[in-house]
């Protein structure tokens, strides 16, 4: 019978990266020939702000154009944000680009779940018309997609979407190899892990376990030595994500000898 030893990965523990990019070392003792692995637990704390001004998941920017006078750009304040709080947010940065004394009144339709911006307020009445820019970072969140010309209301097309991560891929190349695929690029990928986000609210712990069975089973065409393994948590898109400092995540593999 082979001999099972658990390795526990956590980002606290890390010689070098981030909380969500790392590398762990482990001690002479388990650098021993592995045959197979399963990953047998993973927690990961589900604080990814749902607005993010940096990186490949930047989405904080809505592009305006206030009656052709050019274009202005709205910015939102990276953070955690409901429907009701990201109005409120939407408006105080809108309103501060307006010119000529317009402001925006913004509604939600419960029903619907679309949101639409009505401008009012200047005495030239033609800068109460304003259209919304196909290059906004933003505009998957509050429902739209393509340029919307403009007028006094604007009605999105689409609901607004503030789930934008559902799950995240846990990757190592070191513990996975070419054990994942990736359905859109049709390749291997070193894949560990997927956890779902959708039972672990903002400020909660995401967590999956599996049990010990071939199903979960990563094993290896070649014995190898699993001494200094690297972590990476990714969005849907392969985007790194980013997690505050002290918030860490855990990986508890179990490794075949």
């Amino acid at each position: 019978m082979p001999t099972e030893k658990l390795l526990i990965i956590n980002s606290r523990d890390k010689i070098s990266g981030s909380n969500t990019d790392f590398t762990v070392q482990f001690s002479d003792s388990l650098a021993q020939e592995v045959l197979k692995i399963i990953c047998k637990e993973v927690y990961i704390p589900n604080q990814f702000y749902n607005v993010e001004n940096d990186g490949k998941r930047k989405n904080n920017i809505l592009v305006i154009n206030q009656n052709g006078l050019g274009l202005q750009t709205v910015t939102i304040i990276e953070g955690q944000y409901n429907i009701d709080s990201l109005i409120v947010a939407l408006k105080t940065a809108i309103d501060a680009v307006l010119v000529d004394g317009a402001i925006v009144t913004i509604t939600k339709n419960s029903t619907t779940n679309k949101l639409t911006f009505t401008f009012t307020g200047s005495a030239t009445i033609a800068n109460n018309n304003v259209s919304f820019i196909d290059t906004s970072l933003i505009k998957s969140l509050i429902g739209f997609d393509t340029t919307i010309p403009q007028a006094v209301a604007l009605n999105m097309p689409y609901s607004w979407n503030l789930n934008q991560l559902q799950y995240v891929q846990v990757h190592s190349p070191e513990l996975a190899s070419t054990h994942g695929m990736d359905a859109g690029a049709n390749t291997t990928i070193n894949l560990l892990e997927t956890v779902s986000l959708t039972s672990a609210g903002f400020g909660g712990v995401a967590y999956k376990q599996s049990n010990d069975d071939e199903l979960h089973e990563i094993l290896y065409d070649d014995q190898r030595v699993l001494q200094q393994i690297r972590i990476k948590l990714r969005d849907s898109d392969g985007n790194i994500l980013s997690l505050p400092p002290n918030h860490h995540c855990t990986i508890i593999v179990k490794a075949y000898f």
